[in-house]
């Protein structure tokens, strides 16, 4: 897979120079520049321009910026939900996580605040490309247009499944400029992405073939039917939304990869493979000062917090924070669902798969499972716990040694878009359409996962798999909000577990001879205001900052 090295085309004029003792003017043109009135010309300015446009895309995806939000767009999209919480060393840790889990959050939130700048500043580098060049000159340009408007309706959907109706900027915009809410409508904005796509698609190539790596990181015409598909699915559209998602599965080009490589698939081992349909990769570049292909946070927050551990497993990569933990019903649920299948054994583990599963650092020398399960050199040392978490423990996003390649963040693609989400969103589609065709592709992601298979297309099927499948991908908050269930998180930020180990402590204050984990809980947010409340948190608020700037902004309802 090749490396993309990203090149700057920033556009200066040349500058004059004014010496403080004297009244003569000297000329000096600026070197190593390109001139705003030279560029944007050929095919070359164009391809240089659209890799500024990815390399925005990727650095705004990731936040590397010096800030404490690291990655907004996972937190932003993935925290509200009913299947996770906010975790750590204890209440008020990792609290720009927590406070959005437990609905605690205000509109100067600044992970709502940097996501939807973000979204934004990635929107402007494609205006850059899609209004400083124009179809018909060549081939070259007609792709470098078409793969900006596709990222700039994919930062689109992404916005407006946030904020409902936000700004719809279509083009460079000046200083001056205030934009207001998109007049058509969340649902309005959805379908401006969906015909966004589906014209850009007719300039853009498709990937070669399910082993084309180098199509996995980059706007192809599958991803552009992704998101057309995607946006159609968001905006209630199901009949519509079938024909470009079912064109990518007759397309050929992507495969959902075995069972036993499911765990890969979030692991640098995954990168470019047949299931990727867009990923960021990104290549570390010292100079540029730009952290590389994926990201801090998904090495330290999202580990487990070893310092509460015996000692760090091996099959960590780093310390770890502790900031992912599983939702418990949801845990309980997949667990009776997918059994030992591939997919719940690479997502979550039992306190004892923890124990003697896991690799940890003395293993060769504890040769039996009873062996393991009276180590005292692994397991829960702090008698308080972990906080947040529940008899089950995640493992997807578990940073490993080869994911680290010797850094302290992740080396792994940043995944956009994966083909079992192609064929779960093409299921819902037939399920609400009464259309038998999504069936098969159902039955294939149960098979791949090794969980049992339905017998019958139903939205009550698709569902559970979609929040199995995609767990902890930004996907099951706005699941939850398009189908109306939003019950389970009414009661979010009560009733917090913390897992604990018997060989510790036990609920009785004694050590137990063998690690058992118990989960006790707490109420850290008695006497305050959490949870999702209705007319109110089915969208974030528009950040304050921004409605102070720009008058023309309508505050969501309920902020």
């Amino acid at each position: 897979m090749k490396k993309i090295k990203y090149i700057f085309p920033f556009l200066f004029s040349a500058v004059m120079l004014f010496t403080a003792c004297s009244e003569d003017r000297l000329e000096i043109p600026q070197k190593g520049v390109t001139s705003i009135e030279t560029f944007y010309k050929t095919d070359e300015d164009a391809e240089s321009a659209l890799v500024n446009a990815y390399k925005d895309f990727a650095s705004n995806m990731h936040g590397v910026d010096g800030t404490f939000i690291y990655v907004p767009y996972n937190v932003l999209f993935n925290y509200c939900a009913d299947n996770v919480l906010g975790a750590g060393e204890k209440y008020g840790d990792n609290d720009f996580i927590a406070c959005l889990n437990e609905f605690r959050h205000d509109a100067d939130n600044q992970v709502i605040e940097n996501a939807y700048k973000r979204l934004y500043f990635i929107i402007y580098h494609a205006n850059l490309v899609i209004d400083n060049f124009k179809y018909g000159e060549s081939d070259v340009k007609d792709r470098c247009i078409s793969e900006a408007r596709v990222i700039r309706a994919f930062c689109h959907m992404m916005a407006a499944m946030a904020w409902g109706a936000p700004p719809l900027v279509d083009h460079v915009l000046t200083g001056d400029a205030r934009p207001s809410n998109y007049e058509g409508g969340h649902e309005g904005l959805l379908r401006w992405c969906a015909k966004e796509c589906e014209e850009a698609a007719a300039f853009i190539p498709e990937r070669l073939s399910p082993n084309d790596k180098d199509g996995s990181v980059k706007v192809t015409k599958g991803f552009a039917q992704a998101v057309q598909g995607k946006a159609l699915l968001y905006a209630g559209d199901y009949a519509a939304a079938k024909a470009p998602l079912k064109a990518i599965i007759q397309s050929g080009k992507y495969q959902l990869v075995p069972g036993e490589k499911w765990r890969d698939l979030f692991h640098i081992e995954g990168d470019g493979c047949e299931e990727k349909v867009f990923e960021l990769n990104l290549v570390y570049s010292a100079d540029l000062n730009f952290m590389v292909r994926s990201t801090w946070m998904e090495a330290n927050i999202w580990g487990w917090r070893s310092d509460r551990l015996y000692s760090k497993p091996v099959t960590q990569g780093v310390a770890g924070w502790g900031g992912i933990a599983v939702e418990e019903n949801f845990a309980k649920e997949f667990y009776a669902n997918d059994g030992n299948s591939y997919r719940r054994k690479a997502t979550i583990i039992t306190f004892e798969e923890f124990i003697t599963e896991v690799e940890w650092a003395n293993d060769s020398l504890m040769t039996t499972k009873e062996m393991k399960l009276a180590d005292p050199k692994r397991g829960i040392k702090n008698d308080q716990g972990l906080y947040g978490q529940c008899e089950f423990l995640q493992i997807k996003h578990i940073a490993s040694k080869e994911d680290l390649q010797g850094k302290d963040w992740r080396y792994n693609n940043f995944i956009i878009s994966r083909y079992a989400d192609i064929l779960l969103m093409y299921a819902e589609a037939c399920a609400q359409t009464n259309d038998p065709d999504g069936l098969q592709y159902l039955q294939a992601i149960q098979t791949r996962a090794g969980a049992p298979v339905s017998s019958a297309l139903t939205m009550d099927n698709v569902k559970k798999e979609r929040n199995y499948e995609m767990w902890m991908e930004c996907s099951r908050w706005i699941d939850m909000k398009r189908w109306g269930e939003l019950e389970k998180v009414k009661n979010a930020g009560t009733h917090i577990p913390s897992l604990k180990d018997a060989f510790t402590k036990n609920e009785n204050g004694e050590k137990e001879p063998l690690h058992r984990g118990y989960v006790t809980y707490s109420e850290p947010n008695a006497g305050m205001t959490v949870g999702f409340k209705a007319g109110k948190h089915e969208w974030f608020p528009y950040p304050a900052q921004v409605v102070r700037t720009n008058p023309n902004l309508q505050q969501n309802p309920g902020w």
